[in-house]
């Protein structure tokens, strides 16, 4: 260094520039890394904040959406219950329709028998009424009272 003079007056302040230099740039590249690992945890537990939020919301919407299913499953139940009751009240309705219409056709013909008769001989229909006792009447059940 003795054919460079300038050079060991300039050699400490430029080394000390560059020693300056690199302990800058690596500070700067470990404060670069620390901010992306910082920023990589607070991703990750902002994350685990919105799944562990997201997995009580599903818990809470699976638990009401299975209520709800066993709720319709119940009013299900009724409607067929409903359903069964009305089919068995109709039932007895026709039952009884059935049967009123028989009683209907049996009296038209006793009707027709009984006028054929006073046609046939007259006055029969008359001793044949006195000699009966009063037309006796059935009450309705209360099905058919209720359908009323």
């Amino acid at each position: 260094m003795g054919e460079f003079p300038f050079l060991s007056d300039v050699a400490a302040p430029v080394l000390a520039a560059l020693v300056g230099l690199i302990s800058s740039v690596g500070t700067w590249f470990i404060g670069v890394r620390k901010l992306r690992v910082s920023a990589e945890q607070s991703r990750e537990k902002v994350i685990a904040e919105l799944s562990v939020g997201e997995q009580a919301e599903r818990a809470h919407f699976r638990t009401t959406l299975i209520s709800d299913i066993a709720n319709l499953r119940q009013l299900q139940k009724e409607c067929e219950s409903d359903r069964d009751h009305l089919r068995n009240r109709i039932n007895a309705t026709e039952e009884q329709i059935l049967v009123l219409k028989a009683s209907a056709e049996i009296m038209q013909r006793w009707l027709s028998f009984f006028k054929a008769a006073e046609t046939a001989v007259p006055g029969t229909l008359t001793t044949l009424m006195a000699t009966l006792p009063l037309p006796v009447t059935l009450p309705l059940t209360g099905q058919a009272e209720g359908l009323r």
